[in-house]
């Protein structure tokens, strides 16, 4: 901390015994040992002009550990908050976990506080210059997200740290899809989704990024899109099987065509309509890639199955990968603005992610 530019970190006193122990008895349960040690040096911090702010117990903490669990049931722990909106909770395990402020998903981002909170600087710090300003390098000329080179780094950076952040490893794999580096990416989408076991949307990255890669990809994008769709309970697990169906078909692999579609149509009956109104908004709005993946899905849910495989690529047969483990049900790189950055990470959300009532669109994080 002491070696980079001033003002980017902003620690706060620390914390009195007292304090730290009134803090554990109003919240009704023992804070992790390495916060409690954090806390004892530094009662609160606020990380690079409040892109995250790590809640603290006294009077004088820029933000009361107390206030941000005043309605939380047990389990989670909330201790920081990023400009976003986004939350970091520790589970039972004393994990860190990110609560995404505008859905319910959760991601596996720090194996403890302590490497947490070393990967977060080590991710952080790349974004700026000698004088504590963002860097024009580590954003693309329109300054609307971060080079994938740099992205790339941010992610080894913090992998280095906690080798155990899924979240990172995540990122990981976004950055190296968008250098086309699409088997190595493939390789680190599997890696988070093995970190976070209960987290589907690795998953379904790593079915999107081995369906590019055709015929080669195209069993192991088919068990990818069906661990996601096990995982995935909520209103966009349909679209998830609906991938499925599609890389079945791919692979001319009718009873999984058939178990994917049927699956999909149980969680969403309306979902030929719903794509159909999808395709004709794309088309409307002269939104090609929204069209093409409409269509697709729409094949992948009532077209007729083919008695050969679909060619998406000039790859040999030969080249299919073997499946990844199947997974138990149970188990945007964005500029901050000049005065409350967004948070870095800034941590890249899922590419293609279905969306209620439309199909998916790959995005390029």
């Amino acid at each position: 901390m002491a070696r980079l530019p001033a003002g980017l970190i902003r620690p706060f006193a620390p914390a009195t015994p007292d304090e730290i122990e009134a803090a554990q008895v109003r919240l009704g349960r023992a804070l992790p040992a390495d916060f409690v040690s954090f806390l004892r040096s530094f009662d609160g911090v606020d990380l690079f002009h409040e892109a995250i702010v790590i809640a603290g117990v006294g009077d004088e903490a820029p933000q009361q550990l107390t206030e941000l669990n005043s309605d939380r049931e047990e389990g989670e722990l909330v201790f920081a908050e990023a400009s976003g909106g986004d939350r970091f909770a520790f589970d039972q395990t004393g994990r860190v976990m990110r609560l995404r402020s505008e859905s319910d998903e959760r991601w596996l981002a720090g194996s403890g506080f302590a490497p947490w909170l070393d990967a977060v600087i080590a991710h952080d710090r790349l974004l700026y210059d000698a004088d504590g300003e963002f860097s024009p390098d580590a954003f693309e000329p329109d300054g609307a997200e971060v080079v994938p080179v740099v992205a790339l780094r941010q992610a080894e950076r913090a992998l280095k740290a906690d080798p155990g952040a899924a979240e990172a490893e995540h990122e990981r794999g976004v950055a190296l899809r968008r250098l086309e580096r699409l088997p190595e990416a493939a390789d680190a989408f599997q890696r988070a989704a093995e970190l976070d076991v209960s987290n589907p949307w690795p998953w379904f990255d790593l079915g999107r990024v081995s369906l590019a890669l055709g015929i080669a990809g195209a069993r192991r994008a088919l068990s990818a899109f069906e661990a996601a769709g096990t995982l995935d309970n909520g209103a966009t697990g349909a679209r998830l099987w609906t991938w499925a169906a599609r890389a079945a078909l791919v692979c001319a692999l009718p009873e999984r065509v058939e178990s994917s579609r049927r699956e999909a149509l149980r969680r969403e009956p309306a979902l030929p309509e719903a794509l159909r109104r999808a395709r004709d908004a794309a088309q409307a709005d002269g939104d090609q890639d929204e069209l093409d993946e409409a269509e697709i899905l729409l094949e992948a849910i009532e077209g007729p199955i083919p008695r050969g495989r679909l060619r998406l690529a000039t790859v040999s047969e030969d080249e299919l990968v073997d499946e990844p483990s199947p997974v138990s049900a149970t188990a945007s790189s964005s500029k901050p603005g000049p005065q409350k950055p967004r948070p870095s990470p800034p941590r890249p959300r899922p590419a293609g992610r279905p969306k209620r009532g439309g199909s998916p669109k790959a995005r390029s994080r």
